[in-house]
């Protein structure tokens, strides 16, 4: 017998339920939430373990997780609504409407390993910061650039604990200084380029980024409980967020993210579009059924196909795909405007769908968007660890395993 409506077995989606709890019974996770909607039916919406497992609070379906790298597909929609009015182009310069980014540096080492700073081949294109090829790292320990951009965001914080907080623009300027770690266009790096990309939706629409998301998707979308940070009052939904060690799981008792937890009572200073948001599974998938049903939410127009269809198409060459070492979650994925899309479900070696799309979040977040099954489904965890991409990989072999039509 078949969920109405949505060709999933109620027999096989009982797998899905035996794995969210699995994980949680083997410590994996504290708690981990499910949500699958197919041919616009909601055919499955769980969440097992505990919110908090040292106040023994329960996950609930209504629970506000730090979806962090999540944001990014949000902030590339908000950024392709401009582009829909012409008020940039993908090929265009970013240092056009920044004009501390017209003339990037890019460090190179010769056969010695001496460092250099040279001028960059070519501008940073809209285009170079939606697919990562920008050469804008993050902060880290990995490169002279990394390690540049990891004493900007140290000074943010001594600032920050003097009670002088940065905004975006004071971010993003600072940025500018770092010399990239490659060429733009000649590689696919994660980096700090959609944070900046928000910094250029702010420039552009005239308007604070989040109250920018706030008009274009969270109002109309119906997406209440979606932010920068969590008031007070819906404090008592947010998830305790976890660490995998040697001894289990660790209780992270301060969550800090650039001189802020995203899941703060307070609103931030800084709105940061490659990782700022907090949000439910629900509100999560008002936004990625718009994406599914080609820019569409019931009757309203969001985005438009052409748009979406861009979005999802893979940009990265070969060349610059190879650099996706430390990403196994994507495997046999190509690389879009911001998000993975499936070009090979062998090499992937998922039970999916070639052009299946969308992203995932540092601690457990993820969805899929699957115009082919018509299906879109999330899971949601909230643990720092090394595997995470196992963990919804082996919830999206449970989701697709339940497809009965």
């Amino acid at each position: 017998m078949k969920t109405q409506g949505s060709g999933l077995s109620p027999k096989r989606l009982k797998n899905v339920d035996a794995y969210l709890q699995r994980i949680v019974d083997e410590e994996k996770v504290a708690g981990a939430g499910g949500l699958i909607i197919r041919h616009g039916e909601e055919a499955y919406h769980s969440s097992y373990g505990m919110r908090d497992r040292e106040k023994k609070a329960p996950l609930m379906n209504d629970s506000i997780y730090r979806i962090y790298s999540l944001t990014k597909i949000y902030t590339i929609g908000a950024a392709m609504t401009l582009y829909e009015k012409g008020l940039f182009r993908l090929h265009q310069s970013i240092g056009d409407f920044l004009p501390e980014y017209k003339n990037p540096n890019v460090v190179v080492r010769d056969a010695r390993g001496t460092v250099s700073i040279v001028p960059a081949k070519g501008p940073i294109t809209f285009e170079h910061l939606f697919t990562m090829t920008s050469g804008i790292p993050s902060p880290g320990e990995g490169s002279y650039s990394s390690r540049a951009m990891g004493e900007i965001f140290k000074k943010a914080d001594k600032d920050a604990a003097k009670g002088k907080n940065w905004n975006l623009a004071r971010i993003a300027a600072e940025a500018a200084k770092v010399p990239l770690c490659f060429h733009p266009g000649e590689c696919w790096m994660y980096g700090f380029s959609h944070d900046l990309l928000g910094r250029l939706i702010e420039v552009i629409s005239g308007k604070p980024f989040g109250a920018y998301l706030s008009e274009t998707f969270f109002e109309p979308l119906g997406m209440k409980d979606t932010a920068f940070f969590v008031p007070p009052e819906k404090q008592d939904r947010v998830v305790k967020p976890y660490r995998a060690g040697n001894e289990g799981l660790q209780p992270i008792e301060q969550v800090k993210d650039l001189c802020q937890d995203p899941a703060s009572p307070q609103p931030p200073s800084m709105e940061l579009g490659g990782r700022g948001l907090c949000s439910t599974m629900q509100d999560c998938a008002r936004y990625a059924q718009m994406l599914l049903h080609e820019g569409m939410a019931g009757s309203k127009r969001i985005l438009s196909r052409k748009t979406i269809e861009l979005i999802r198409r893979s940009h990265c060459v070969p060349k610059e795909m190879t650099s996706f070492q430390g990403f196994d979650q994507i495997i046999g994925y190509g690389y879009g405007l911001g998000v993975r899309t499936m070009l090979d479900t062998a090499k992937a070696g998922l039970n999916g769908s070639v052009g299946e799309w969308a992203w995932d979040g540092a601690m457990g977040t993820w969805y899929c968007i699957d115009p082919v099954e018509d299906l879109t489904a999330l899971f949601f965890v909230q643990i720092f660890s090394s595997y995470n991409s196992d963990l919804y990989r082996g919830f999206s072999q449970t989701v697709y395993g339940a497809i009965d039509d």
